[in-house]
């Protein structure tokens, strides 16, 4: 069983799909999709729930960048990343409405929001009320006059004719990147810890002479810096540069447990072959710094 943010239709349950293609392929066997309706519930589902042995869930959206419940979520659970798969976002308007001038309301999914800024500010005196999934904004509107509500393009019926506006998005290349966890925790200390992260990259047992050392992999982490001084992201910074190992995208995130303090969420790029040294720079930042590794897989 999989853990999906639902309901069914969403851009989510997409990239179910399409991960479980690729499980079935693999396994001989589908997952069975367990629709949540909200991420905090995907993955309370992961962390409890003894027959769902996986959850997928959004991280990074092209327009609107990072979710951060999510990363939020990442750090506080027991949960790593195996894989990770990308889908193409469009959006619509469904209106109960003729005109643009006749809607009252509109019904918008809190990340959505910030794909369709463009759109949405040439309107004016229009009530936007926030969403926690696009269906839900889908089907708010079913019988409420002079409502509307921006949906993923896909679930729209070819003729139905309350379509009021196409291609909604700021952008027509958008995409969101999803990824599909598991239960469990990665230890920077475990002296097995390379062949491990080789194995979620593979997929399968497979040790260090097996493969070519070419795949290049994604590992995302959290640094958690032990106490707050001068010069300590630059210190932390300055190992991955000294080892040139290269990082795709580095955010601050608040602890939560005092004004000023922050975690920094980091993902590495880098090829099989460099897990070695990616680990042993790992464990030397660990010496005055908390770390969770949240997993390793090929990127797409």
């Amino acid at each position: 069983m999989i853990a999906v943010l639902g309901p069914k239709g969403t851009f989510c349950d997409k990239s179910y799909e399409e991960y479980n293609k690729k499980y079935e392929a693999a396994q001989n066997e589908a997952l069975e999709p367990l629709y949540c309706p909200t991420i905090d519930d995907v993955f309370e589902q992961l962390c409890t729930n003894e027959a769902c042995e996986y959850a997928v869930v959004p991280v990074e959206n092209m327009l609107d960048g990072y979710v951060q419940r999510t990363l939020d979520l990442l750090l506080e659970k027991d949960v790593y990343i195996v894989d990770e798969n990308q889908v193409a976002v469009q959006f619509s308007l469904l209106a109960n409405a003729e005109k643009m001038e006749d809607i009252r309301k509109i019904y918008v999914q809190f990340k959505t929001n910030g794909q369709c800024r463009q759109f949405l500010h040439t309107l004016h005196d229009v009530e936007i009320v926030t969403t926690s999934s696009n269906m839900e904004s889908y089907y708010k509107i079913q019988d409420e006059p002079g409502a509307a509500a921006i949906v993923p393009h896909h679930v729209i019926q070819a003729d139905d004719a309350r379509v009021l506006a196409e291609d909604v998005t700021d952008a027509k290349g958008n995409h969101t990147r999803f990824i599909i966890l598991r239960k469990g925790v990665l230890d920077v200390e475990n002296p097995d810890l390379e062949k491990l992260l080789e194995e979620l990259v593979s997929g399968e047992k497979a040790s260090a002479a097996e493969t070519d050392g070419r795949e290049k992999v994604r590992i995302p982490v959290y640094i958690m810096p032990a106490t707050d001084r001068p010069g300590i992201l630059f210190d932390i910074l300055r190992r991955f540069y000294d080892k040139r190992i290269n990082l795709i995208s580095i955010m601050s995130r608040p602890t939560k447990q005092s004004m000023g303090t922050y975690n920094f969420y980091i993902e590495i790029d880098c090829l099989t072959e460099r897990l070695e040294v990616v680990i042993e720079t790992l464990r030397q930042i660990q010496v005055y710094n908390d770390i969770k590794i949240l997993g390793a897989y090929k990127e797409h």
